[in-house]
């Protein structure tokens, strides 16, 4: 059976060494990647409600709250807003401008809100009040 020769044992040792150091390099450094670019955007959350009073006024009677409970300041949002008539339905109410942005910067752990005029619905028979609302297609950008 071959064997290896003594003076190159040493050298072998340090070589198995310094490659597992490098794995384990490697794999903080992935870790550290998707904690900091996956998991965030799951932490800021995005909310709209129709409230024709306090804090909004009649004209202006949509309410959004975008919450960072992210590490990272948040630089601009962005969604589509959905209506539903009521939870079982499976129908959306399409809407004119869909398409919904923020480009207002929130630091970790604050939020935002603000309050903008009603969308038009096309065929809306329904009260604004009695409509569902809700967030898809979230996009979030953050300060790097």
């Amino acid at each position: 059976m071959y064997s290896i020769p003594d003076h190159l044992v040493k050298p072998l040792k340090y070589a198995a060494i310094l490659a597992g150091i490098v794995v384990v390099i490697i794999s903080v450094n992935e870790s550290y990647k998707y904690l900091y670019y996956k998991l965030p955007p799951t932490l800021v959350n995005v909310s709209v409600k129709y409230l024709p009073a306090s804090p909004c006024r009649k004209d202006t009677p949509m309410y959004m709250l975008i919450i960072n409970d992210s590490y990272r300041s948040v630089v601009s949002t962005s969604f589509i807003l959905t209506v539903k008539v009521d939870e079982a339905s499976e129908n959306l109410i399409p809407l004119l401008a869909g398409n919904y942005s923020s480009d207002v910067l929130i630091k970790p752990g604050e939020s935002h809100e603000g309050c903008w005029s009603y969308p038009k619905l096309y065929n809306n028979k329904h009260a604004p009040e009695s409509l569902i609302y809700s967030v898809k297609r979230q996009s979030i950008k953050f300060a790097d």
